[in-house]
């Protein structure tokens, strides 16, 4: 379209087909009420396109991005958004968490699963995302851990439920005390557990 003073003025309109781009997406038409989520599987662990690098308890450094990390924990966010050491050298110290837990924090912020589900790894990883406030991943976890409850494991993971606020772990613990009561050898120590130091153990046993 031409106007009166020669400039040109080009008009367009633009249409976007998701045909063959379900490998960028998680994509399912009959689910028209969710909001489609973008899967980053691609650049997982990816060298090329990486702003900071990771630098786990052995010295290994993983390569991240921070728009990633700061999109899913409030710390990173943090670490990033302000005049800190990380945000400057574009490298995390994590040098108490292992480099295994560390590449299972990163699957899971960037594809959204666990690929390992070992006991003390998951321990690991449990802690590590209630240090930087990962919570979706403190349930994984709390869901992975309660899935293999056992008599002999009952009192460790109520411990460790109460160490690292794992309230869906805590609550299936206490399920799982609750219905196997009498076979618990450490019952006594459990007992005591409950009441002096997890006041919501305590609440939840009652009702």
């Amino acid at each position: 379209m031409i106007n009166s003073k020669n400039d040109i003025h080009v008009v367009c309109e633009l249409s976007v087909s998701l045909e063959g781009q379900k490998n960028l997406l998680n994509y399912d038409s009959d689910k028209t009420n969710e909001v489609l989520k973008l899967n980053f599987n691609w650049v997982f662990l990816d060298e090329g396109l990486s702003d900071v690098k990771l630098r786990t308890a052995c010295g290994k450094e993983i390569p991240a991005h921070r728009l990633m990390l700061a999109t899913a924990s409030p710390v990173f966010k943090a670490m990033f958004t302000h005049d800190m050491m990380e945000n400057q050298n574009k490298l995390v110290e994590m040098t108490d968490v292992s480099h295994e837990a560390t590449v299972e924090m990163l699957r899971y912020i960037y594809t959204g699963s666990v690929g390992n589900n070992e006991t003390s790894l998951t321990i690991n990883l449990l802690a590590a995302a209630e240090k930087y406030q990962l919570e979706d991943l403190k349930n994984k976890c709390g869901q992975i851990l309660s899935s293999n409850l056992s008599n002999e494991n009952a009192l460790e993971m109520l411990k460790i439920s109460d160490t690292y606020n794992a309230d869906y772990l805590k609550k299936e613990t206490v399920d799982f005390i609750k219905g196997h009561i009498n076979e618990l050898s450490d019952f006594h120590e459990i007992s005591n557990m409950i009441l002096g130091k997890a006041p919501l153990v305590v609440e939840q046993c009652e009702n």
